[in-house]
C-alpha cells in the first residue's frame, strides 16, 4: 500500500496505474487504505469512479434511481433536489469538504428553516454521496459525515382538537372527506392513502395493510367503526383490487382543499400532516401505549414516537414499572395482581358517522 501522512496532518493514497497517477487525501489513514483498496479494484476491473460528476448530475441520477423506485417520499427529495442544486449544481462532488456541508447548514438557516428540516437536507446530502460509492461514481470521504447533526428538540406539534374535528367536518368536500376520515383514524401518511389500493384492504377482518411506506416497512391497521363505515360507501359493487380506495385525487390536491377548507372555519397553522400528528395525539391522551402507536404510524424507531408524543402518553414508562412490583410483594406478604388494559381504537367523540356530509359538488368548488 502507498499510503501516507501528508503535512497538513492528512493521509494521502499515492501510486501510478498504466502510467497515470492517482492521489486523494482523506481526514484518516484508515480512510485512506480503504479509499486505495478500493479505487486499484476498480482500475483492475475496468471501473472508474467519475471525477468530473457535478452535484446537479448526481442528484439527478440518485433520483431517478433511487427516490422514484424505492422511495414513497420521491416528491420530498424532488423538492430537497431543487434547494440543493440552486447552491451546489455546477460543483464537482470531487471538490466538496465538509465545509461545504457546513455552509449548506448555514445557508438553510439563515433561509429561516428549523434545524429538524435542516438535518433532512443534510440526511439527503449524506445519502446521496453514500449512493455515489455504492454506484462507483464517486470514491474518497463522505463530506456529509464531517459535520454532526444538530440535536432536534421536541417541537410543538399540532393537532386538531375534537370541537375542531366537528367545526371542519361538515365543510370538506365530499372528495376530500374519505381522505380526512382515512387520515385522522389510521395516521397514514398523505402519499400512502393517495396509493391505497383495494387489494390492501380486508374488510371482513378490518384491515389494512400499507406495503410500503417512508421507513421502508409495511404495517398493518385495523379499521375502526368510524373508518369502516366510510370505506363500506366507498367500495360499491364491481371494485377491482387494483382501484385506489379513497379516490383519484392527487396528493397536492388534497393538500390544497384541505389547506382551503381549515381557512373557512377559521383553523389555522394546520397542515395535511397534522392529521397523522392528530391520530396519534389522541390515542396518546386516550391510555393507548406508545410502541402500540409507532407500530400504527410505521416509524422505524420508537424513538421518533417519543419525541412528538412521549408527553401524551404519560402513564406508559410507570406501568412499565409497575412490573417490578411482584419483586417485593413476597417480602410484604401480599401479591399483586396483574392487570391487563383493553385498548380501544375507536377515538372517543371524533367518529361514529353514518353518512357522507352534505358538501357541495364539484362544481360550486373553486
Amino acid at each position: 500500500m502507498s499510503v501516507d501522512s501528508t503535512s497538513n496532518e492528512t493521509w494521502a493514497y499515492d501510486f501510478e496505474y498504466l502510467g497515470k497517477r492517482y492521489r486523494k487525501r482523506f481526514k484518516t489513514q484508515k480512510e485512506a487504505l480503504r479509499a486505495e483498496a478500493l479505487k486499484r479494484s476498480d482500475l483492475s476491473k475496468g471501473l472508474f469512479s467519475d471525477e468530473k460528476i457535478t452535484f446537479g448530475e448526481a442528484a439527478q441520477l440518485f433520483f431517478e434511481n433511487h427516490s422514484k423506485p424505492n422511495k414513497s417520499s420521491g416528491g420530498d427529495d424532488r423538492a430537497k433536489i431543487k434547494v440543493l442544486t440552486q447552491l451546489f449544481g455546477d460543483k464537482k462532488l470531487v471538490d466538496f469538504t465538509p465545509l461545504d456541508i457546513q455552509n449548506m447548514r448555514n445557508y438553510l438557516q439563515d433561509k429561516g428553516l428549523k434545524v429538524a428540516t435542516i438535518n433532512r437536507y443534510h440526511g439527503f446530502t449524506k445519502a446521496l454521496f453514500n449512493r455515489m460509492t455504492l454506484w462507483r461514481r464517486f470514491t474518497g470521504f463522505n463530506p456529509a459525515c464531517g459535520v454532526k447533526l444538530k440535536p432536534e428538540f421536541n417541537a410543538h406539534v399540532r393537532w386538531l382538537s375534537k370541537d375542531e374535528i366537528e367545526k371542519l367536518k361538515p365543510c370538506l368536500h365530499k372528495k376530500l372527506y374519505p381522505y380526512f376520515m382515512g387520515a385522522l383514524h389510521t395516521g397514514m401518511r398523505l402519499g400512502e392513502l393517495v396509493n391505497l389500493t383495494w387489494e390492501n384492504v380486508t374488510l371482513t377482518i378490518r384491515d389494512i395493510f400499507v406495503a410500503k411506506s417512508k421507513s421502508g416497512k409495511s404495517r398493518h391497521i385495523p379499521v375502526n367503526d368510524a373508518l369502516y363505515k366510510v370505506l363500506l360507501n366507498l367500495y360499491g359493487v364491481g371494485k377491482n383490487p387494483g382501484d385506489l380506495v379513497f379516490g383519484n385525487l392527487t396528493d397536492d390536491a388534497v393538500a390544497h382543499r384541505f389547506k382551503k377548507a381549515c381557512n373557512k372555519v377559521g383553523i389555522k397553522n394546520m397542515r395535511w400532516h397534522d392529521l397523522r400528528h392528530s391520530f396519534a395525539s389522541h390515542l396518546g391522551m386516550a391510555g393507548v401505549n406508545i410502541f402500540q402507536i409507532s407500530k400504527w404510524l410505521g416509524h422505524a424507531s420508537v424513538t421518533t414516537t417519543e419525541r412528538y408524543y412521549a408527553h401524551l402518553c404519560p402513564n406508559y414508562k410507570r406501568e412499565e414499572m409497575e412490573k417490578l412490583n411482584d419483586l417485593t410483594s413476597c417480602l410484604e406478604g401480599g401479591s399483586s395482581n396483574s392487570r391487563q388494559t383493553f385498548v380501544n381504537l375507536e377515538l372517543a367523540g371524533i367518529g361514529n358517522i353514518s353518512k357522507l356530509p352534505d358538501v357541495p359538488d364539484d362544481k360550486q368548488e373553486e
